[in-house]
């Protein structure tokens, strides 16, 4: 097949580096697949398929003005493209998460493609009805009778809860490479004894990577110990809390230290790590999971239920993670939780409210009786440290500082802390989690995957439709709701 894997941008790192995962598996392990890129951006280094760059999808060009913002306009950029890269046409548009509003025009320029014969593979990575009101378009339809992959177990039953046909979204989990070097760390005592005393946090510094915990879990490293952070931000929209969490942890979280990964190579860090924190409170995938257990480090930190889910389900035991980190509500700021909550509560009215009236069951719950029961996650008694935005979190951290009856009942609430950097990674753990890794995240199963979506992409028939009300309410439930989550 003549296959055409299509994205915003190629700059490094998240989405770009799944494209870069997919055209080396296909290169690879099913060669018999023609691949070309169509991207809004050139790769920063060499790729493994060749690039046609279609200069209006980059969405960044579009907020400028740099690039035409016209759906047709996009359309006729893209199937340009297209004839110019297979002369004898494209079987399969292999679509990177366009379901969120990043570039305005690209949903209705996929809508022309689809009209015009054109066969779509779209690829989720974020779902925008997923508390994400800043990529939401109501006005423009989901492709419609198309296939559809999701990253992980939990996306897919939603899409097909929404209207999808069942055979008709894959599960494309992203693939793990395995490291030759496979050095199984024991525990903190002995591997501080080997020179090993970071506890790496391998991430760029975005929101969603809850900075704020961070700091909070430095205060229970071992004697001698520091967590690393690796690298900033990019974006403008993140990097004001940055510098705040770089100038509060100053003050307040010594054995913090940001921008490793700027002064030594991942692999330099991993070598010196005795574990790997992570303390996101989203993930598409969770390669930061499963990426130490290839390299023999354990992982310790917050657990995404629905993705850690999918790594249970193939025997990749993560023993080392916790739920939450509870504390009184009476610590935090009254009057500022509340109109936090009730500012983030209103962008979700504002957002879902049309596509809420507009589709789903008559029968089932109103937009207003689903946004109490989100509130009302918040009137409880105790509250999750990670599911407060960036200035609750720096009150509480300031609190404790000063206030040792607040520490005392932190630690009482999660007894776990004061021994979280402790364990090691048992050696037969650990070779049945690399074991699981090459079995179901190889390149070469990857490949398989991509194999049959591709096949499936090109049938026709009906396959089905997002209803919008419908995903919104699979997603928005109150154990998922976050303050500051984007």
């Amino acid at each position: 097949m003549n296959i055409a894997i299509i994205h915003y941008h190629l700059r490094s790192g998240g989405v770009s580096s799944v494209l870069r995962s997919q055209a080396d598996a296909l290169r690879r392990h099913a060669p018999w697949h023609r691949v070309v890129v169509l991207s809004g951006s050139e790769a920063a280094e060499a790729f493994p398929a060749p690039i046609k760059l279609v200069r209006n999808l980059d969405y960044a060009l579009v907020a400028t003005g740099s690039a035409a913002p016209s759906a047709e306009g996009l359309a006729a950029a893209m199937e340009h493209a297209l004839d110019e890269a297979f002369p004898d046409g494209c079987d399969v548009l292999h679509v990177h998460n366009p379901l969120i509003r990043k570039n305005a025009v690209f949903l209705g320029a996929l809508g022309l493609l689809k009209s015009r014969g054109r066969h779509l593979l779209v690829q989720v990575h974020d779902l925008a009805e997923d508390f994400r009101p800043d990529v939401f378009d109501a006005a423009v339809p989901y492709p419609e009778n198309c296939s559809y992959a999701a990253i992980n177990s939990r996306d897919r039953s939603h899409l097909i809860a929404s209207g999808l046909g069942d055979s008709h979204v894959h599960l494309l989990p992203n693939p793990v490479g395995l490291p030759e070097r496979f050095d199984v760390r024991a525990g903190w005592s002995e591997e501080s004894r080997r020179g090993r005393t970071i506890a790496l946090y391998p991430v760029r510094a975005i929101r969603r990577k809850n900075l704020g915990e961070a700091l909070l879990l430095s205060r229970f490293l071992p004697e001698g110990a520091e967590l690393a952070v690796t690298l900033p931000p990019t974006s403008e929209r993140d990097l004001p809390g940055y510098r705040s969490w770089k100038s509060m942890a100053s003050r307040l979280a010594p054995r913090l230290r940001f921008e490793a990964g700027l002064h030594a190579s991942l692999g330099e860090l991993y070598e010196k790590a005795f574990c790997v924190v992570t303390t996101s409170v989203k993930e598409g995938f969770g390669f930061s999971f499963l990426d130490p257990i290839a390299r023999g480090i354990p992982v310790v930190g917050r657990e995404i239920p629905y993705v850690i889910g999918d790594f249970r389900a193939h025997g990749i035991r993560l023993p080392n993670l916790y739920h939450e980190i509870r504390l009184p509500r009476l610590a935090l700021p009254e009057a500022e939780l509340r109109t936090a909550v009730a500012r983030r509560i209103d962008s979700f009215r504002k957002a879902y409210a049309t596509a809420w009236t507009d589709g789903g069951s008559p029968a089932g719950p109103t937009l207003d009786e689903v946004l109490a029961r989100l509130e009302a996650r918040f009137e409880a008694e105790y509250l999750d440290f990670g599911s407060l935005d960036e200035s609750l979190q720096q009150a509480v951290l300031r609190r404790l500082d000063v206030d040792a009856a607040l520490e005392a009942d932190l630690r009482a609430l999660n007894p776990f802390l004061d021994a979280l950097f402790i364990p090691g990674l048992p050696e037969s753990e650990a070779a049945e989690g690399r074991e699981a890794l090459a079995r179901f995240y190889s390149a070469e199963a990857y490949a398989r995957s991509l194999d049959g979506a591709y096949t499936d992409a090109m049938s026709d028939g009906a396959k089905g439709r997002i209803d919008r009300r419908a995903l919104l309410e699979r997603c928005l439930v109150a154990p998922s709701f976050f303050l500051s989550a984007s």
